[in-house]
């Protein structure tokens, strides 16, 4: 696991430092566009975007930038291509529309009373360097699964017991709002500066994102909703679970994203099999299941079953509990040595 300690200058520069190669690949896969069709960068609509963007992260979170900027002296990469890397510009929306992916999220009451949060994430390995332990000088300690050189978080934990598990959802057409911010640096913020399920919550009225969410606090709270950069759809959660994949759950919901202007609702072809089979789960062992029932749900592969959790495209499986609030129990099947066991991080 890659350590990240210091001044967010001092936390930039060891990242960049330790993994500048795997950086200046992902920065000339992704950014230059290399093989593909090229970012608009000389474009005023992109060029307006992306400033907005770092303009946000100034106003709102400095030390983000600081960070950024330290990782380009760490790797000897430019600035703005780093931040561009943050930014997910290869699925900025006039440029190209993000897919519908593999990732699945659950929160699920265990026998013994402790909540369990579950995050699968589903993408190409060879973008990814493993788990990253954030270390500021302010705020909370983090474990996440950012792509090798950004400073984002996604599925993860941090040093206050919360943990996420997150699904993309494409939503092409919706009308964003102006302070509408990258949803991977959201989850960043969310993981160094929440502490609660109700701050996620508030957090995530001040500031759109798309994002499918799943989060459970120390408490046993659980917070659970469609997060979109057109606005805020919580789904209830009042039986003590919850899950997401890669779609809208509930139809009222959709219908009033149709009124935000969006086209269509695009659905990766296993979305619906993963979600049902996490729902059936719920249903009939909810309050009564145990952690290594929940670990073999996710962790077990079973490619004759549409709705495998864990399937060819998983990079890494997640699992916190209530119970052991420091420890992120994390598989990653892309790993040379192939183990199908969950290795305990401390967060």
């Amino acid at each position: 696991m890659l350590n990240c300690e210091g001044t967010p200058a001092q936390r930039g520069r060891s990242y960049g430092e330790q993994l500048k190669d795997s950086i200046r690949e992902n920065v000339k896969i992704l950014v230059h566009r290399v093989g593909h069709p090229s970012l608009p960068r000389g474009e005023a609509h992109f060029q307006s975007w992306m400033r907005r963007q770092e303009s946000l992260m100034a106003k709102h979170w400095p030390w983000l930038l600081e960070e950024i900027r330290g990782v380009a002296a760490g790797c000897g990469e430019e600035y703005e291509d780093i931040l561009l890397l943050n930014l997910r510009a290869w699925q900025y929306d006039l440029y190209n529309k993000p897919p519908a992916g593999g990732c699945s999220s659950l929160a699920v009451t265990l026998s013994d009373g402790a909540v369990v949060c579950t995050g699968a994430l589903d993408d190409p390995p060879q973008l990814y360097c493993g788990p990253v332990r954030f270390v500021p000088e302010e705020g909370f300690r983090s474990v996440s699964f950012p792509i090798t050189g950004t400073s984002w978080g996604n599925r993860g934990m941090n040093s206050r017991g919360l943990s996420v598990g997150i699904s993309s959802q494409s939503l092409p057409g919706l009308k964003s709002l102006p302070n509408a911010v990258n949803q991977d640096i959201a989850m960043r913020v969310i993981l160094q500066t929440c502490a609660t399920v109700g701050e996620v919550r508030e957090f995530c009225r001040a500031f759109p994102f798309t994002m499918n969410m799943v989060c459970v606090d120390a408490a046993g709270g659980i917070f659970c909703a469609h997060q979109t950069a057109g606005g805020f759809f919580e789904v209830p959660a009042p039986e003590g679970w919850c899950c997401l994949t890669n779609h809208v759950c509930d139809d009222g919901m959709r219908y009033r994203l149709m009124s935000l202007g969006v086209k269509e609702f695009p659905e990766s072809p296993t979305t619906r099999a993963r979600r049902g089979k996490l729902v059936e789960f719920c249903r009939e062992r909810n309050g009564s299941c145990s952690a290594e029932e929940v670990l073999s749900l996710i962790g077990r592969r079973d490619d004759g079953d549409p709705g495998t959790i864990h399937n060819g495209g998983t990079v890494c499986l997640t699992f916190s509990s209530t119970k052991e609030p420091h420890t992120l129990r994390v598989l990653q099947p892309s790993e040379a040595s192939g183990s199908n066991v969950f290795e305990s991080l401390e967060v």
